[in-house]
């Protein structure tokens, strides 16, 4: 124990120690990473300076008098970046000045500089270098960045003028303000030889510092980075920096490497007071252990003592396991085999069958109307009923046969020993015919039937599993076909899921019967926080199940070919509550109603749609056709929606960014409108870039002419950031869950008042 103990504490330790080595490196290699990124951005914005003042430069070497560059200084006065100019001949001799008392007598030293530059990379700006002919003492603030602009002859290439042209450092290290560069970190602009033009930092431009190490650009003239590490006072500093030699500057950042640590000691401190505390706790557990043992070997004595009285309980406690056992296996109501025990003794039952080559049938019976024996005459009358079905299912068995109940009023029969298949149908109608027959329960005649499902091993399940599965959805099939009645299995039955075969059956007698009710979800425009219209989202009032959701019923519908008649009826419905609305004088827009691939891909549907309109008196603008991203892609469902558009119909692609046609396939199908999907939406909480996916998609939809709906809204700061983001029109549980049509009266008489209140 005392080794396991230290092995443990020595693991707990040496994991803490790699852990905090590691994270260590990996904090710093991350805001390097950061930084060096900063850097890459500040440098390209340097870059794009100098491009700038190459164009300024070049339109100022064309003019021959100061008139002309008079007219310049009008355009240079208007960009915020540049505020000095001045001109130089090939020599260095200036020609003019914006503001002469601070102009340069001369550029004798920066000519050297900018022949060896021409020569390396060609009439490019470049930053001079600070401590060579700057005219400035060395380590006084700068607050103009010059920057050199070499202009050739137009003919011959030779060096014909040299414009300086000077960038506000405060404009510059204005751009630094919102940058996260903690209380130390600075940037630096630098010379390509190292001598620093400029230090800021988020608040502003530093004067003075201390001297840092010098950066040397890449040998081979590109654009580099690099890393490197120095001490400033007691202070380690981690420095990451980018050169330019192609425009003669460098960018770095430094920061004190405890700033970038800071979270991360405060989270090893605690890690360590943790491990502190784990020490103690292995500690304290050997200590009860080994007292533990103590007392255990006292207690051993103890036992020995006790030995032979526990002896003679043996012979006790096995008869009463063997009472306990069978308790557990016999269903208490009933005195049939439960579930459990049925399972196991009926697949030895089965393996035995299978062994002599013998039919093996599973029967699976349901009482017909069970639930309203009970809810009618109660509990008691409903336990009799199920004990005399036992009894008589029990008396009718042959010996080979097993019997159990399941729970509830379902029993499960093994039909054993040598039958044929005749015999096992003759078996079945003859219980069948026993359990029809009249009980006499408390003075109560009951006359009851039950539903049979019969699969027969092999032929429908080589295990007791899927016997049962086979039977169960047989004993569907019965009841499906008017209860009372014994079903062999067939193959064409669902046997994974037999409510979704119940729901396969039920559906034309539930077109039929108009079973299908539509719920409508308020659209909102974003703009003017008032209704636009409503999303009709069909249900099925199942008379058995109740309420059903789309997803119960929708894919079943899609793979039988039911979801073009459900979605006829599904239009009909529409313009049937969209018509009443309007005769009872409510303002009701559009209603979108959502079309499946399948309706699109049937020649006739455009046409169907446009006819069915008409019948109802109502215009192509009133209706608006979802249409899902996998419609795009079929050139059946293409030409049908061009059909509708052309119509006047609106048509909006469903469920944006879920699926994989993107933007480029929008450009052949005219679609009016994009629905971001739930999905998506949910991302966003109270922050500006949330959801960069969002933001953008609704930028490029405005690009495109289409209006933007966002699903699934469900709090106040999404519909916040969707108005801000330009979003159109939004819908979800923040604005109003689905209602029923006849609570659509309502909504819009009382719920749109709430609606327009100031976002």
């Amino acid at each position: 124990m005392l080794v396991l103990g230290a092995l443990i504490v020595v693991f707990i330790w040496a994991l803490f120690i790699y852990q905090s080595v590691h994270a260590r490196h990996e904090a710093l290699d991350t805001r390097g990473s950061e930084h060096r990124n900063l850097a890459l951005i500040v440098s390209e914005s340097l870059k794009q300076m100098t491009d700038r003042a190459k164009s300024i430069g070049y339109e100022v070497a064309v003019q021959s008098n100061h008139h002309g560059y008079e007219r310049v200084l009008n355009l240079l006065a208007e960009d915020p970046v540049f505020n000095r100019l001045s001109v130089y001949d090939a020599e260095g001799t200036p020609i003019f000045f914006s503001h002469p008392p601070s102009g340069r007598p001369g550029l004798a030293t920066w000519l050297a500089q900018l022949s060896q530059h021409v020569q390396a990379f060609g009439y490019e700006p470049i930053l001079p270098l600070r401590r060579v002919g700057s005219g400035d003492e060395e380590g006084a603030p700068v607050w103009r960045l010059p920057m050199l602009v070499p202009v050739p002859e137009r003919v011959g290439g030779s060096l014909k003028k040299v414009v300086i042209i000077e960038l506000d450092i405060g404009y510059l290290a204005g751009l630094l303000q919102h940058i996260e560069l903690g209380s130390s970190g600075f940037l630096q602009v630098l010379d390509s030889r190292g001598a620093e033009w400029m230090r800021a930092d988020s608040s502003g431009v530093i004067v003075g510092g201390a001297e840092l190490p010098p950066i040397r650009p890449a040998s081979d003239g590109r654009v580099a980075s690099g890393h490197s590490e120095f001490e400033l006072g007691n202070t380690r500093f981690q420095y990451v920096y980018v050169t330019r030699p192609p425009n003669g500057f460098s960018v770095a950042i430094a920061q004190p490497e405890p700033e970038i640590l800071e979270s991360l000691v405060a989270n090893q401190r605690l890690q360590f007071g943790l491990n502190v505390l784990m020490t103690a706790l292995v500690a304290g557990i050997i200590i009860w252990l080994r007292s533990a043992l103590h007392r255990q070997q006292s207690a051993l004595h103890d036992l020995q003592i006790s030995e032979r009285k526990n002896q003679r309980l043996i012979d006790r406690l096995e008869s009463e396991h063997a009472r306990s056992s069978r308790a557990a296996a016999i269903d208490h109501l009933s005195g049939l085999f439960n579930r459990r025990q049925f399972i196991e003794t009926a697949t030895e039952a089965l393996s035995e069958q299978r062994r002599k080559r013998r039919l093996t049938a599973l029967m699976f019976i349901d009482l017909d109307r069970f639930k309203a024996i009970n809810d009618s005459l109660g509990h008691k009358v409903g336990d009799l009923l199920l004990q005399a079905v036992a009894g008589r299912i029990q008396n009718y068995l042959g010996p080979e046969d097993l019997a159990a109940r399941f729970g509830g009023d379902e029993f499960v029969v093994l039909l054993g020993g040598d039958r044929r298949e005749s015999d096992i149908e003759d078996t079945a109608q003859g219980l069948h015919r026993r359990l029809s027959q009249t009980y006499e329960l408390d003075g109560i005649e009951l006359n009851n039937s039950p539903s049979i499902g019969i699969a027969i091993c092999p032929r429908d399940g080589q295990t007791i599993d899927d016997l049962i599965q086979s039977a169960d959805a047989a004993m569907y099939s019965a009841k499906k076909a008017g209860r009372g009645q014994y079903r062999f299995f067939d193959q064409s039955l669902n046997v994974t899921d037999a409510e979704a075969f119940h729901l396969e059956q039920a559906f034309p007698e539930a077109l039929a019967k108009r079973q299908f009710v539509l719920h409508f979800q308020p659209q909102v425009c974003l703009e003017t926080m008032r209704l636009s219209g409503f999303e009709s989202l069909v249900r099925w009032q199942h008379p058995e199940f109740g309420l059903l959701y789309p997803d119960r019923f929708i894919d079943m519908a899609e793979t039988t070919g039911l979801v073009i008649p459900m979605g006829l009826e599904v239009l009909r419905l529409t313009c049937e509550h969209l018509l009443l609305w309007r005769d009872e004088g409510l303002e009701v827009e559009t209603v979108a109603v959502n079309v499946s691939p399948v309706q699109l891909t049937q020649p006739d549907f455009g046409a169907t749609v446009l006819e069915l309109l008409k019948s109802y008196g109502l215009q192509p603008r009133d209706l608006e056709l979802e249409i899902t991203e996998t419609a795009v892609l079929d050139a059946r469902a293409a030409e049908q929606i061009h059909i509708l558009k052309n119509a006047g119909i609106v048509v909006s692609l469903d469920d944006f960014g879920t699926g994989y046609s993107g933007f480029a396939h929008l450009e052949s199908v005219p679609v009016d409108k994009l629905k971001i999907d739930r999905s998506l939406i949910a991302r966003i909480s109270n922050s500006h870039d949330d959801s960069p996916i969002v933001s953008s998609t609704i930028i490029l939809a405005k690009r495109m002419n289409l209006k933007v709906v966002a699903e699934g809204v469900e709090t106040r700061e999404q519909l916040v950031h969707l108005k801000v983001a330009g979003c159109d029109f939004a819908q979800g549980y923040h604005i109003s869950r689905p209602i029923p049509a006849d609570q659509v009266a309502g909504f819009i008489g009382k719920a749109v008042e709430a609606l327009e209140e100031p976002v």
